[in-house]
């Protein structure tokens, strides 16, 4: 898939946003987590991409819209995965980086796809129906709580709750889990994948599970325990054709995206020592330059860079990563350049885009904020996810003296940081500026008749 038809995937609108910030809270609450403000996403046009070329072969096995799926990288090290809102399934960092193979990664994303092909979600809600008052009442508390601002409170509610829940619904998960593993053995061998990368998948999550896995109660956890995963797992795979090779391209990109997950969330100095100057493969090379970025040796990572740069002289990725570290070591007039060389390799990437009007906007001048207005303007229209870019657009528009453009793009941030509050604020400050019946206003009127029914 090419940039420009991955970005048509994510026009939606606002309300999409929403729902993806209220869904989020849902699979918080779920699984006990913190609120959706400590939900901290990656955003990186390269990886997601690489996901898009791994993850869409099981979506058409499954019969899922690729264009519709999405999967979003959540910043956690721990190896999980789960999926919310029907259609967003979101993989924590620590299991990109610790799965070894494309097929593993694409039976996880199996999995999942499972859940969402078989309606799970649905059903667990429907289920949630016949759980006793008392467990009702305490799941809605958990939510005021954490709504409220008061995660603690929250968690402690629903872990109290969570012992009225009878065993019915926790049977029922467990049958569910079952079902998606099925499936996805299914979708994983439709998609030309090795089934057994689904047991190398399961065996690795036994080990790192094992000590639970000993005084595991069959009746007191939601997934099958291990031993029966396992076998069902194992008997499935037999019956299944053995997968294709993978392809060489997928598996390049697949190490870029480990490395670079790599070089930018573990220590710096564990990845130099892990990726040494003797080692010259061009993912290694990549971990290592965003290793040094981070040290920070601005000048050795910007040399590395470009010698990726020089490997590969049209790699919008290599540019963007280049344009990144120039600014972030001060550089804002380079980093402009690098930027406007990447968008010609991409030119309708919003985080490129984006990338470019931060950098613009770090120059502060007249003609540099109004391009960086435009190239901002580009890219929320085409990523609405993007609460920096919002952020960035408010201060551009405000520097130009447009204050209802500025109110507006900053009631769209807050709506995906999750503070209505200020949502709403914002946005009748937008409405009042704009003129009415201008898209604009049109915008700012439906935040606040979304603000308003979060409050009802």
């Amino acid at each position: 898939m090419n940039s420009s038809d991955r970005t048509r995937t994510r026009e939606g609108g606002l309300r999409r946003a929403i729902s993806l910030i209220a869904l989020t809270w849902l699979a918080l609450l779920a699984f006990c987590l913190a609120p959706a403000s400590a939900l901290g996403l990656i955003r990186d046009a390269e990886i997601e991409e690489t996901l898009d070329r791994i993850s869409n072969p099981v979506f058409r096995a499954a019969a899922l819209n690729p264009a519709i799926v999405r999967v979003y990288i959540v910043n956690d090290p721990e190896m999980n995965a789960f999926v919310a809102g029907g259609q967003n399934i979101f993989v924590h960092a620590g299991m990109l980086m610790s799965l070894e193979t494309v097929d593993q990664l694409r039976a996880v994303i199996a999995h999942e796809s499972g859940h969402i092909a078989g309606g799970h979600l649905a059903r667990r809600n429907e289920a949630l129906r016949g759980v006793r008052g008392a467990a009702v009442i305490g799941m809605l508390g958990a939510a005021a709580a954490t709504l409220a601002g008061s995660p603690e409170a929250g968690i402690a509610l629903a872990s109290s709750s969570q012992q009225a829940i009878n065993r019915q619904l926790l049977s029922h998960n467990r049958a569910e889990e079952a079902a998606a593993d099925r499936m996805g053995l299914r979708y994983l061998a439709m998609s030309g994948s090795d089934p057994d990368a689904m047991l190398e998948v399961l065996r690795d999550f036994k080990s790192r599970d094992f000590q639970r896995s000993l005084s595991a109660n069959r009746y007191a956890t939601t997934h099958p325990i291990w031993s029966d995963r396992l076998s069902l797992i194992a008997e499935e795979a037999q019956k299944l054709p053995e997968g294709r090779a993978p392809d060489p391209e997928l598996v390049y990109w697949h190490a870029r995206m480990v490395a670079k997950l790599e070089g930018f969330l573990r220590p710096p100095r564990e990845t130099l020592r892990r990726y040494p100057e003797t080692v010259d493969t061009e993912p290694e090379m990549l971990a290592r330059a965003v290793a040094l970025h981070r040290l920070p040796d601005p000048d050795s990572a910007i040399a590395a860079v470009d010698t990726l740069i020089a490997m590969r002289p049209d790699d919008p990725y290599y540019l963007e990563l280049k344009g990144q570290f120039l600014l972030e070591s001060g550089r804002a007039e380079a980093a402009a350049e690098a930027y406007r060389t990447a968008v010609e390799a991409a030119p309708l990437e919003p985080q490129i885009l984006g990338g470019l009007g931060r950098a613009l906007l770090n120059m502060n001048t007249e003609a540099a904020n109004r391009e960086a207005a435009e190239k901002l303007g580009i890219s929320a229209r085409y990523d609405k996810a993007n609460a920096g870019v919002l952020r960035d657009l408010a201060l551009a528009e405000a520097r130009l003296g447009n204050e209802g453009a500025a109110a507006l793009a900053t009631a769209e941030r807050f709506v995906l940081m999750g503070d209505f509050q200020d949502a709403a604020r914002n946005a009748h400050r937008a409405a009042q500026l704009l003129p009415k019946g201008s898209p604009g206003w049109q915008r700012a009127e439906d935040v606040i008749t979304m603000t308003r029914r979060t409050r009802e």
